[in-house]
């Protein structure tokens, strides 16, 4: 009598829980580390890492730039579509639902294998880090000059329209409307939207958006989608090499058309993100300022540099380090706190990076600057949990096999030398700290 057929939610489940699509999942994994960083040579890192550790699927891969990269042979540009390889989130997804299913649900459960279940749950903390900081961190970038005091950071991707009614008083409280990038990025040519507010005497209509574009002027004059002489051009994202631009080098611009509430009046204009000033509209007597820029957020500290210097290293140009110091600035409270390149301040959910460094001199001002990276993450501190949960798990399940080994009682031993061993790193990390 044949065995009789598993049902096919069962087939499902062990196919998802093998070994075998877990050791497929890691070989892809390295393939397309492999691939993302001989191609960051030339595309640089944030491309690099959309193309292959963000993306559900590879769209291409640079074939002639991997092999520059190995130093094998120069073919020029030739690209290999490939629609069919996983991106680095399709992997992760995977290799989440694998671990889960393999490692936590259909995994023996007994005392021998209680140290490989800890480790297992801590690798799934570790990727669920990784997609909550994808979908949910905030990241952007603060710039200041010596004496100068910030809580305000711009953000590097997110962009908004902003309506500002330009007050009388100077020292009245500025009132900002702002409409989030989502509500108008699917308006390309011949898509408008209408957005209104009951505060604003004018309806505002958004249109031809372009992700990647500069304004250009008509100089034939044979357009006709032309505003005050000029009119929106689509530019390539890659530079005359092939190489990616980065985000902050790309601009993105629209079709505004200002439409008052009483009479019916239009105004057309076009915001573009490098633009030097805003587009001012008059209606009513009153003035407004419509800008396209980066989205702006608030930290709850400020932060004032006090001093920046640059290290180079030793008979050569190249900077080695750069280092700010700064007094954070809480509820009346001052800190003074140091930051350089690989030891940021941390402080209510937030974490300032040094990233760049200005000595005046290209600007004629001999001031100097730095800029800081400001990161918002949830997640921000899964990583290091998560790694201690693992050493822990491993060294449970090692003590353990030890005890067997050694014929005593495996539990006793390995919780008293655990205690023995975590005791005495927390007493050298407060002697430290």
């Amino acid at each position: 009598m044949s065995p009789p057929s598993q049902n096919p939610l069962a087939k499902i489940v062990a196919f998802l829980s093998s070994f075998g699509l877990a050791t497929v999942v890691l070989a892809l994994l390295l393939l397309i580390t492999f691939l993302g960083t001989l191609e960051q040579a030339e595309y640089g890192l944030v491309a690099s890492q959309a193309r292959y550790f963000e993306s559900f699927f590879v769209d291409r891969i640079d074939i002639g730039a991997c092999l520059r990269a190995l130093a094998i042979v120069d073919l020029g540009r030739f690209t290999l579509p490939l629609y069919i390889l996983p991106g680095g989130y399709t992997l992760m997804a995977i290799l989440f639902v694998n671990m889960f299913l393999g490692g936590i649900i259909r995994i023996r459960k007994s005392p021998k294998t209680i140290g490989v279940i800890i480790s297992h749950f801590a690798i799934l903390l570790m990727i669920a880090a990784g997609a909550v900081s994808y979908h949910f961190a905030i990241e952007g970038n603060m710039s200041l000059r010596e004496g100068e005091t910030s809580d305000e950071f711009l953000s590097f991707h997110d962009r908004v329209i902003e309506i500002e009614k330009v007050q009388a008083d100077d020292k009245a409280k500025r009132s900002v409307l702002v409409i989030d990038e989502s509500q108008y990025e699917d308006l390309g040519a011949g898509k408008g939207r209408t957005f209104t507010h009951e505060s604003l005497p004018f309806d505002l209509m958004i249109t031809n958006w372009k992700q990647h574009a500069q304004p250009k002027r008509d100089r034939e004059g044979t357009r006709g989608d032309v505003i005050d002489g000029y009119f929106i051009q689509e530019v390539s994202p890659v530079d005359e090499s092939g190489s990616a631009l980065a985000d902050e080098q790309l601009a993105s611009a629209c079709v505004a058309i200002v439409k008052d509430k009483k009479g019916g009046e239009e105004q057309k204009g076009i915001l573009w993100e490098f633009a030097a000033a805003p587009w001012t509209v008059t209606v009513g007597g009153d003035k407004y300022l419509i800008s396209l820029v980066h989205r702006t957020y608030r930290l709850p500290f400020a932060i004032k540099l006090d001093k920046t210097e640059e290290e180079k290293h030793p008979g050569t140009r190249m900077a080695r380090r750069f280092t700010s110091w700064v007094t954070k600035l809480e509820g009346g409270r001052e800190e003074k706190r140091v930051i350089t390149m690989n030891e940021p301040v941390r402080s209510e959910g937030y974490a300032v990076f040094q990233s760049t460094f200005s000595s005046g001199e290209g600007e004629g001002n001999g001031v100097k600057s730095s800029g800081f990276m400001i990161v918002e993450n949830p997640s921000d501190h899964w990583p290091l949990i998560s790694c201690i949960i693992v050493a822990e798990g491993l060294l449970l399940h090692f003590l353990m096999m030890l005890g067997r080994f050694l014929k005593v009682n495996e539990w006793l031993f390995a919780a008293g030398v655990m205690f023995a061993l975590n005791a005495a790193f927390g007493l050298a990390m407060w002697k430290l700290l």
